[in-house]
């Protein structure tokens, strides 16, 4: 299996928006607002996606998609998550943190 929990911890969500070309509408702190790139919504000016860098979750209030920053690759990617998080990895050359149990 993968280790998900030190996944969460070395993979930052800013990284994740980094490679989502995402760009916020507005910033108040670490709480970051702007189009939804998970429904595609094209507009800069929208709000409707919510990110929180320090919690590292996130949330659509229109197609009310929400999670972390695995999850939310995994809803971008249209990957299952144990896929996407292999993905995510690749793509960030990031080793994956296999976990061994023998």
């Amino acid at each position: 299996g993968i280790d998900f929990d030190k996944l969460r911890a070395d993979i930052t969500m800013e990284q994740v928006l980094n490679l989502l070309g995402f760009e916020p509408s507005s910033r108040s702190g670490l709480q970051w607002h702007g189009p939804c790139p998970v429904h595609g919504s094209t507009s800069t000016t929208s709000g409707t996606f919510s990110v929180n860098l320090g919690t590292r979750r996130y949330y659509c209030h229109k197609c009310h998609s929400k999670g972390n920053q695995l999850e939310l690759w995994a809803a971008i990617t249209g990957l299952p998550i144990y896929a996407a998080v292999v993905d995510l990895c690749r793509t960030l050359g990031h080793d994956v943190p296999w976990i061994r149990r023998w």
